[in-house]
């Protein structure tokens, strides 16, 4: 089965938006430039996918545990420090909420990370059905969840470049 090049192209965003979370040294200020430019395209790559009939009846496995998730989603909080917290009228929790709700960087960039990389993991493994597949749940889960936290989260961050702009001067 030949991959579509917009499923490659997304693997590879994918991969890189994965990587650069996963790298050791980030300050914030990079951090936010970075993600604010990176999201976009992410978010352009997601919309653009059709993914293939399923190959398998069974999803594919998940390589991001809640161990994996929780040091994804301390490690941006650390980065972010104070610019963290921010008030949204979209995350999950708000149908029990008659008001914004406060929300974290952190958690919206990790709720993305996660299958992104269950995604960029299968996708190493090489098999073209088992990468079809788990193109099939990240697109998924991109329509149905993280796609909406992604942009949450630029929007969070644009906020969060401009009040350290104005700060600057």
């Amino acid at each position: 089965m030949a991959f579509a090049k917009g499923s490659i192209e997304f693997l590879t965003v994918a991969n890189e938006v994965c990587k650069y979370m996963e790298a050791d040294t980030i300050d914030r200020a990079d951090f936010i430039d970075k993600m604010r430019k990176l999201i976009p395209f992410l978010y352009m790559k997601a919309a653009m996918v059709e993914p293939l009939p399923p190959v398998y009846d069974e999803e594919p496995e998940k390589f991001v545990d809640e161990n994996d998730y929780e040091a994804m989603r301390s490690k941006l909080a650390a980065i972010m420090g104070d610019a963290d917290q921010y008030l949204t009228a979209v995350h999950p929790d708000i149908r029990y909420s008659d008001t914004t709700v406060m929300a974290t960087i952190s958690e919206s960039l990790t709720d993305v990370y996660q299958p992104l990389k269950d995604f960029v993991s299968c996708g190493r493994i090489g098999n073209e059905d088992l990468m079809n597949d788990a193109l099939i749940v990240c697109i998924r889960e991109f329509r149905s969840y993280w796609g909406a936290r992604l942009l949450d989260a630029q929007l969070a961050l644009h906020m969060a470049w401009a009040a350290d702009d104005e700060n600057a001067d």
